[in-house]
């Protein structure tokens, strides 16, 4: 369920295709991706197509203007290669992208609870099951598998996305990300044992969906609130993980030469110009006939 709301937030920041494009097709797209996890009937589509105008009207409006002024932030804290990225301001980023998603969850939550409020007990079950497939999935994409794979595969990853942003790395880059590499601590396994507790809390709510009152303020707070899931040794190695990525990227930005540097503060302006048009075309969604 976490990840349907964020497909609105990846599917921007990180598909090939740009952001306009992606965005004015919202409308399909999500009731497309909610079918992979559970058969709507007629009554519950047009509830789903309903609610989200309702929200994406409210995030074209309110959420994309906040986005692109955090990316115009970024820009100015980056162009200037004698006054490098702080440890400090690298927090500042990460936790608004935390705020940005519980604004989202904050809002998303109570009309996935409506909705899921509705569903028979036939649909949740059909709900669960696809989920327990993608955690399958995971496991074995991300944990059933030796550790120098899943290192490789983190580094070309990494290596991948730096291209993207500053495009080609240079040797003392590509060290760089190899030594992050070294010292990341694997999360896969317990990531998936969070991602199962999860799963067992929202069960635990949607049984009595149709009986208790406090329920959709339940599983909002459920929404909001899933780093508090996670148990105490997945957290230190997050916050691990996050201290060893923070320090690359600022050894990263005092690094990038001038092309380099060029390049990216035009992806930046480019991906928040997006974002600023976007904000004045709010989404249309026509409902089924």
């Amino acid at each position: 369920m976490k990840k349907l709301i964020f497909t609105i937030c990846l599917l921007l920041v990180v598909s090939g295709c740009g952001p306009r494009l992606i965005y004015s097709h919202l409308d399909w797209l999500i009731p497309f991706y909610v079918d992979d996890y559970i058969s709507l009937n007629r009554e519950q589509s047009g509830l789903l197509e309903k609610r989200l105008l309702q929200v994406l009207d409210w995030h074209c409006r309110t959420q994309l203007p906040a986005y692109a002024q955090s990316l115009r932030e970024l820009a100015k804290d980056l162009e200037d290669p004698r006054q490098p990225v702080s440890y400090e301001r690298l927090q500042y980023y990460s936790n608004q992208f935390i705020t940005h998603w519980r604004e989202l969850a904050k809002q998303i939550g109570p009309e996935m609870a409506d909705i899921l409020t509705t569903a028979s007990d036939e649909q949740l079950a059909e709900l669960f099951q696809n989920v327990e497939k993608r955690n399958n999935k995971f496991k074995a994409k991300y944990v059933d598998i030796s550790l120098e794979k899943l290192e490789e595969n983190r580094k070309e990853r990494l290596a991948k996305d730096l291209k993207q942003w500053i495009s080609r790395l240079t040797p003392e880059q590509k060290q760089a990300l190899y030594d992050w590499n070294d010292h990341i601590k694997p999360l896969a396994a317990d990531g998936l044992r969070n991602r199962e507790g999860v799963l067992a809390e929202f069960q635990n709510l949607l049984i009595n969906r149709r009986h208790d009152p406090d329920f959709k303020e339940a599983f909002v707070a459920l929404l909001v609130n899933l780093d508090q899931m996670r148990k105490p040794d997945f957290q230190k190695k997050i916050d691990y993980n996050t201290d060893v990525t923070f320090k690359l990227i600022m050894k990263i930005d005092r690094s990038l030469n001038n092309t380099q540097r060029a390049y990216l503060l035009k992806h930046i302006d480019t991906l928040a110009a997006d974002f600023e048009k976007l904000s004045c075309d709010p989404v249309q969604i026509k409902p089924n006939q």
